[in-house]
């Protein structure tokens, strides 16, 4: 069978999800309302990921919860962050079987969510309601990622409803640890040998094909001034000397990132390198810290930016105070997929079959994505229906997901599925063409 869908079997798939939109905007309430914060060095994972595994074991999978800290090649493995502990906050993987003959595929999404922030700019002051308001889902995590670990669910059930066997193997995971640069459960699953031949990372913004991922991490600046003449001012007046040199790098990178197809939109230049907790936290009237958190492209080495953080800074040093930068341990990475890959184009027709037009290529942020096309052996897009640089984005108050973006980024993978694993059909009456 080409990558062409007969009729027949798009509308068993249509009726098949219209069947089962209940079910699955149900689901992802269900996800939104357990809390599952990344606040490292731990997380509150595990009471989502056992929800998720009875949900996937009652569809009549058989899915297993996989404990990062007892696989073995975890532990040594160069894309770990030890600065994270990942006790009590396990893996979920669900491995179906094909029937032969095709490509494997890979559906993976993040169960962790950020900090809900000041909750009296949630609605009701309720971070987690899992609210439907007139066609939206509301809740920390609707969009980052309990819509991908609800996609990826019910991609299975809505095939089998449909009467659609696959001839690939099709794995589904909900990973722990995405969140605060972690992805120790992205790099747990890989270390654990769980492979295919093309994974669909679903942590993506705005129904984006993205075929990139920004890099990134951060660095802790501890500031030590000089104490002349009792100046009361002089923590504050070298770290105004420090974040006049950060901007003048950042508008140096702007351009770099100006200069990217992929990367040159409002979104990704205002987010390029920042200082962050810019109140210095001072303990002493002349020692404070910040965090500088920074993002990298496709292609840029991590030691390299160490050194140009280093180099923009180092006219500074004794000069009116000190600095040191304490380094995250292991920085996200970066990484592209070409966009004529086979699978890119496959997935672009899959979307196109699915809202009735192409997809935007584009970048993405940092996420698991990076790690997979490392350390996986194998190519990682990112996609969903999260939002981004508009109202309800992810990581701010009152994130939400639009339905009819949901169900757009449902039908997408799931044709993804049948063009990329291939199938049989059982009950559906299929056409001769596309068969």
């Amino acid at each position: 069978m080409n990558d062409v869908i007969p009729r027949d079997v798009v509308r068993a798939v249509d009726t098949a999800v219209k069947f089962h939109s209940n079910d699955a905007l149900t689901l992802l309430q269900q996800l939104i309302r357990i809390p599952s914060v990344n606040h490292p060095p731990t997380g509150d994972e595990a009471a989502v990921q056992r929800f998720y595994y009875k949900y996937l074991k009652k569809a009549g999978l058989a899915p297993i919860l996989s404990d990062a800290t007892r696989v073995r090649a975890f532990a040594g493995h160069p894309g770990r962050l030890k600065d994270h502990c990942m006790k009590g906050r396990p893996n979920v993987v669900a491995k179906i079987k094909g029937a032969g003959g095709a490509k494997s595929l890979m559906l993976i999404a993040h169960a962790d969510v950020e900090l809900p922030g000041n909750v009296n700019l949630w609605w009701r002051k309720n971070p987690f309601s899992g609210r439907l308001y007139k066609g939206r889902i509301y809740g920390r995590g609707a969009g980052d990622d309990k819509h991908g670990m609800m996609v990826n669910a019910m991609v299975p059930i809505i095939l089998k409803t449909a009467g659609i066997r696959l001839k690939g193997d099709l794995i589904l995971t909900s990973v722990s640890d995405e969140e605060q640069g972690g992805s120790n459960g992205a790099v747990a699953l890989l270390a654990k040998g769980y492979r295919a031949d093309a994974t669909i990372n679903a942590d993506g913004c705005n129904l984006n094909l993205c075929v990139s991922n920004l890099g990134g991490g951060f660095g802790i600046v501890d500031l030590t001034a000089n104490p002349a003449d009792g100046n009361s001012f002089a923590l504050a007046e070298y770290f105004t000397r420090i974040s006049e040199r950060l901007l003048v790098l950042r508008e140096n990178r702007k351009k770099l990132f100006s200069a990217s197809r992929l990367y040159r939109t409002p979104v990704f230049l205002k987010n390029i390198i920042s200082p962050v907790d810019v109140q210095l936290a001072t303990q002493e009237p002349l020692k404070g810290s910040f965090k500088l958190w920074f993002y990298l492209l496709p292609g840029e080495s991590p030691r390299e930016f160490k050194k140009l953080i280093m180099q923009a800074l180092a006219p500074l040093q004794g000069k009116g105070g000190a600095f040191r930068v304490r380094w995250m341990p292991r920085f996200v990475l970066p990484s592209s997929v070409p966009e004529n890959h086979p699978f890119v184009k496959v997935f672009g027709k899959a979307f196109s079959l699915a809202k009735g037009c192409l997809p935007r290529i584009t970048g993405s942020f940092m996420s698991d994505m990076g790690f997979v096309n490392r350390y996986g052996g194998y190519p990682c897009i990112s996609f969903g229906a999260s939002r981004w640089g508009r109202e309800g984005a992810v990581h701010g108050p009152n994130e939400f997901v639009d339905i009819r973006d949901l169900m757009i980024c449902l039908k997408s993978v799931i044709y993804s599925v049948l063009m990329w694993c291939k199938y049989e059909t059982a009950g559906v009456k299929t056409s001769k063409k596309g068969g």
